[in-house]
């Protein structure tokens, strides 16, 4: 009895220290809209359900509404009634994602507020694989090469040993089986996923490296129900076994197989940005050595979850599906009086309310039905909207899919890509994605030089395009080259221009990525759009019987593009190298005429033109900072908007010069940037007290999209960005009307399943000050949440652009869980319901 109590009081101080010691936070976007947008008003005078919860001498009375339209936010009111003190926090909680036949009536946790997480991690065994270069086909300056057989490689069977052959390439599988009483998903606020290493070992048992799959994180995207298991494959990718990387060479080795989740029980800037934090691990010994021998597998598992899974900085918490409030102990009103605001689903039957308390089995749950109108999902046509395709003489509109068989989802997913990539295909397909926007990695154009061998992500990247793509019948959006400052495409497009190219190297400070080291291409430099065009000519050559062609007959051209980052954890503009310099040198003194009035209208003292520098800021991720307000260029400086001024309009003239060298192979092509940054081709005021809408006008500076210069000059038509900042439906709708206004096609990819928004606070995240250019000092926290994607892709169609998703980033959160599909297979079937009424009648 004296030991159990001890532990209570121990963990009631350590409760009540986490109260005292943690800021709460209110992330309410949902609800702030819906108030905003009066769509509260309906539910004033609507059906309601009382329900009651006990839990630990605590009361919850509810009222929740049981008739609700697609998407709205509904308004849950509740009182709280409990003790003084009742023994820690509570959370009142309300989902409408949960599944009735899976949940069998169990009071279930969620990832938001999460319970016993347990889980079994099992190794299912490994196959090992050798290249077969002499098979192979390589691509050559003549784009109508004879496609490569494919896979590359000759497979052995599956084998569960803790000896393994040694190969040019292995994948091991595991199976994850959830056997706790939480629903395990990947995405939004929390999301589970496994994060794998594999550990080099010498003879001693001493730790030499460690390796990590391509993607970094191996993700399943469906919500996993106690009971439920999913299997998993994964490479690793080791850059120490150089010509070897994704396979390995004898000796000893460990993988350690680690589950992480988004635990938000403290304040952890990496891991609730990225990495997650580790709650479960298997962790096998394998030897490898030249030949397979059948030796006894021993792993050991381990549960490793922090102890507390309250959230224990957020106050009030909304997303799609999820909402949350929480009451720490430092709430000791005997009653509390709240509404929670919940985001209902088309497809939702049943509102689960929680009542759960900081300790195990501390749950108590009720589930109203509730009737869902779907009046609201109707799609109004737009016959304006040029973004159709047409079938059989019948069009329909386009929904676009950003996929990755190079980068992400080639060799990645398994050691059966001819099976995986067409599944992953043929999925999309079926759910209504007919057009792909493809990511020109530049993995395989050293084979245009002369590389024989086999590299897998070229591999995987000709088969999807030469074979699946054309085999399903899918259309393309035409692409060039990704990044137009990677120094390799110049270096391998001298095959295609039959000269050699001499470029003026921009040393560091360029896009830097797996695909573009630190030296880069000199954007200022005349070759540049020359080297863009050729690469698209040959593209065009090989593949361009699936390029996309509008209603109106243009061609729209991806240049995967990006230019700088406004974002929580990167904040840079990349560089464009020493001629680029000069030219701005040379604008600045046509701008201004002398260095006088340059200097006034800086606030500067430069001796002459030549002492301008914008890039002597610290270097860092490729690029370069400008928070350094001691330096003329910093952010958001009068130098500063004039240099961001100068690199749009280089930019500009890129396009257009390419656009001109373009159309005389297609005639109504033109170039289509994309960027990375929720970037959005509208203007907006740098004071605006809208968050969202600052964003966008400080996102377009450090990315190079000026508004004003992009309008005046008239090239850019098509635009796309990974959108992951959270903007509101209105907010959405306004802003693809205005860029369909400007001459703009919106042909946005958003991350759904991981949005990413930037809240504003005094006490969690980094320096935002200057990001957003705020009179006060403040601090802006990533907050990951769930976004519904349907009234996004509606009000995209309706004002003139493209719906679109990404499918399949694993690394950057980025994919297409079963939410999102469900969404997709509903925006296919709307589409198809308005065509019956208005697409047909004007056919006729």
């Amino acid at each position: 009895m004296k030991k159990k109590l001890a532990i209570l009081i121990l963990f009631v101080l350590s409760d009540i220290s986490l109260a005292q010691q943690m800021p709460l936070l209110t992330y309410t976007p949902l609800s702030d809209e819906a108030k905003k947008t009066n769509q509260l008003e309906q539910y004033k005078n609507v059906p309601f359900a009382t329900k009651e919860i006990t839990l630990d001498g605590a009361v919850l009375e509810l009222k929740i509404p049981t008739k609700a339209n697609a998407y709205d936010v509904v308004p849950i009111d509740y009182i709280l009634k409990r003790k003084p003190y009742d023994g820690g926090w509570f959370a009142v909680e309300a989902v409408s994602l949960e599944d009735s036949k899976k949940v069998n009536d169990k009071p279930l946790y969620d990832l938001s507020v999460p319970g016993n997480m347990n889980v079994k991690i099992e190794y299912l065994g490994s196959i090992s694989a050798d290249y077969q270069n002499d098979k192979y086909i390589p691509l050559s300056p003549d784009p109508n090469t004879p496609i490569s057989p494919f896979p590359p490689f000759k497979r052995d069977e599956m084998v569960k040993s803790s000896t393994i052959r040694a190969a040019d390439i292995v994948w091991f599988k595991f199976r994850i089986t959830n056997t706790g009483d939480t629903i395990l998903d990947p995405e939004g606020f929390a999301g589970c996923f496994a994060s794998p290493y594999l550990v080099k070992l010498d003879d001693s048992g001493k730790v030499e490296w460690r390796a990590q799959p391509v993607n970094l994180f191996e993700r399943f995207l469906t919500y996993l129900y106690p009971g439920e298991s999913v299997e998993l494959w994964t490479n690793f990718h080791c850059p120490k076994l150089e010509s070897k990387n994704l396979g390995l060479i004898p000796g000893k080795y460990r993988i350690d197989y680690r589950l992480v989740c988004r635990f938000y029980d403290r304040y952890d800037w990496m891991a609730n940005i990225w990495s997650g934090t580790e709650f479960a691990r298997l962790e096998v010994p394998i030897t490898v050595s030249e030949k397979f021998s059948q030796t006894p597998v021993q792993n050991t598992m381990e549960m490793v979850a922090p102890e507390n899974h309250m959230p224990g900085y957020f106050a009030k918490f909304e997303e799609f599906m999820t909402s949350f409030n929480i009451y720490p102990y430092k709430f000791r009103e005997d009653t509390i009086k709240d509404t929670i605001f919940l985001q209902v689903a088309p497809w939702t039957k049943v509102i689960t309310l929680k009542l759960i308390a900081n300790r195990p089995d501390g749950i108590s749950v009720v589930r109203i039905p509730i009737e869902i109108n779907m009046d609201s999902m109707a799609i109004k046509y737009n016959p304006r909207n040029n973004m159709v395709l047409n079938r059989n003489g019948v069009e329909e509109p386009v929904i676009i899919s950003q996929s990755m068989p190079g980068m992400r989802s080639g060799f990645q997913l398994g050691p059966f890509p001819e099976k995986h990539m067409l599944e992953y295909l043929q999925e999309q397909k079926d759910l209504g994605i007919n057009l792909i926007s493809n990511t020109s990695g530049n993995w395989w154009i050293p084979e245009i030089s002369g590389r024989e061998n086999v590299e897998m992500s070229s591999a995987c990247y000709k088969y999807f395009y030469d074979v699946l793509i054309r085999k399903l019948d899918m259309k393309v959006i035409g692409w060039s080259l990704y990044p137009s400052s990677g120094y390799s495409w110049y270096i391998n497009a001298e095959p295609l221009l039959g000269k050699n190219i001499h470029y003026a190297r921009g040393g560091v400070g360029g896009y830097q990525s797996d695909l573009a080291p630190t030296e880069f291409v000199d954007l200022s430099d005349p070759v540049v759009p020359e080297v863009i065009a050729a690469w698209v000519k040959y593209q065009y050559q090989r593949w361009g019987d699936t390029w996309y062609k509008t209603r109106d007959g243009r061609v729209p051209v991806d240049i995967e593009d990006t230019w700088g980052w406004l974002r929580d954890d990167i904040n840079i503009r990349y560089a464009v190298g020493p001629l680029g310099v000069n030219e701005f040198r040379l604008w600045v003194k046509e701008k201004y005429g002398t260095i006088e009035k340059a200097n006034a209208a800086w606030n500067s003292s430069y001796k002459d033109f030549n002492e301008i520098n914008p890039q002597l800021g610290k270097a860092e991720k490729g690029g370069y900072c400008y928070d350094d307000p001691n330096l003329v260029f910093c952010d958001f400086s009068p130098a500063c908007e004039d240099w961001d001024i100068f690199r749009t309009e280089l930019r500009m003239r890129i396009l257009r010069q390419t656009n001109e060298i373009i159309r005389k192979t297609i005639p109504t092509a033109e170039l289509a940037p994309r960027t990375e940054g929720a970037n959005l081709v509208v203007k907006r005021d740098n004071k605006s007290d809208d968050m969202h809408w600052r964003h966008v006008y400080y996102s377009q500076r450090r990315n190079a999209m000026v508004y004003d210069v992009v309008k005046q000059r008239d090239t850019l038509h098509f635009y796309s960005d990974y959108i992951n900042l959270p903007y509101s439906q209105s907010q959405w709708r306004q802003a693809m009307r205005e860029m369909v206004s400007a001459g703009v096609v919106p042909m946005f990819l958003p991350a759904f399943d991981h949005m990413r928004d930037i809240l504003l606070n005094q006490y969690y995240g980094l320096e935002y000050k200057t990001n957003y250019n705020l009179e006060k000092p403040s601090k802006g926290i990533m907050v990951h949440c769930l976004t519904a994607a349907y009234p996004w892709w509606k009000a995209t169609y309706e004002e003139g652009g493209s719906p679109g998703l990404i499918w399949a980033d694993y690394l950057c959160d980025g994919f297409a869980t079963e939410t999102q599909k469900r969404e997709l297979k509903l925006l296919s079937e709307n589409f198809k319901k308005m065509k019956k009424s208005d697409i047909l009648q004007k056919n006729n």
